[in-house]
């Protein structure tokens, strides 16, 4: 059975690429390998943190090889029993073969389940770990409500867990994210984001996917076919390594899109104006876009 089932996911793999053959890119879910930097799996901050706080434990189970490492952290408010989430996703973000961790740390605003998160990035390099994040005090962890990352986090944020499309042609992964249903973004930062690495800005770089033939456009249309590759943990089924798309994320943000009171119309200094090629979708399908 497990011969059959490496079999099958050998096929998708296959028609995945083969679909972007002969384009401009050439994507697929096969993502190459990375060389980890040398040290422990994930950064000196939180090696530190499982030494001297128990709700760090975790951290310490991390090996080498693993894609994916989460866990729980502080107590939001003492007996409230919401933590924080950090969730580590391994990835190449800067297409230099060095392996990188994407964390997204969710912090819980109700027992609802309602949440906001910001983003860090730990680029790998030959001694080590380089971060790119909002400031933060060295010995305390990547989440909203420690330094500055309230007032920086529009900076860091880019959706709550990453999925990947490699483009093999030109040796670049594209990032798709989103912020899903209960999280406090959800209205003002629809839909499914397609992100790049920018070595100018030294971060990640939203792309528009509504821009006709652009490589975004591309990277969209691919994952709408085929999905993305999820990085998880070692003991994931076979499904959970891929992000499937969810209709119902882009129909959210159409209807966003194309209403002048939503928070990206009414605020686009705040959330980012809607693309022009979305808005003029929105008048060629008739919706309100006074």
């Amino acid at each position: 059975m497990k011969k059959i089932c490496l079999f099958m996911n050998g096929l998708v793999l296959a028609a995945a690429t083969a679909t972007a053959q002969g384009a401009s890119m050439q994507l697929t879910l096969d993502t190459p390998d990375c060389r980890m930097p040398p040290g422990k799996p994930l950064p000196d901050k939180y090696q530190a943190l499982a030494r001297k706080e128990k709700e760090f434990a975790w951290v310490r189970d991390a090996k080498p090889g693993d894609h994916a490492v989460s866990g729980n952290g502080w107590e939001r408010v003492d007996g409230a029993s919401n933590h924080t989430w950090f969730a580590f996703s391994k990835i190449d973000l800067d297409n230099d073969g060095m392996c990188d961790w994407y964390l997204h740390a969710a912090s819980a605003l109700s027992s609802g389940g309602d949440r906001d998160s910001i983003n860090t990035l730990y680029l790998g390099r030959k001694n080590g770990w380089l971060r790119v994040g909002a400031t933060v005090p060295a010995n305390k962890p990547d989440e909203l409500g420690i330094g500055k990352t309230d007032e920086q986090q529009a900076q860091y944020l880019f959706g709550e867990e990453a999925s990947v499309i490699h483009d093999a042609k030109n040796r670049v992964n594209y990032l798709v994210g989103a912020f899903y249903n209960r999280h406090v973004q959800r209205d003002s930062m629809p839909g499914y984001r397609i992100l790049a690495w920018d070595a100018g800005r030294n971060t990640l770089r939203l792309l528009d996917k509504w821009e006709p033939g652009s490589p975004a456009a591309e990277v969209y249309a691919f994952f709408k076919a085929h999905g993305a590759r999820l990085p998880a943990e070692k003991a994931a089924a076979q499904e959970d390594t891929v992000d499937r798309f969810d209709e119902e994320i882009e129909q959210f943000e159409l209807k966003q899109a194309c209403s002048p009171d939503s928070p990206q119309r009414s605020s686009p200094e705040l959330y980012g104006a809607v693309s022009r090629h979305l808005l003029a979708r929105c008048k060629r399908s008739g919706s309100n876009t006074r």
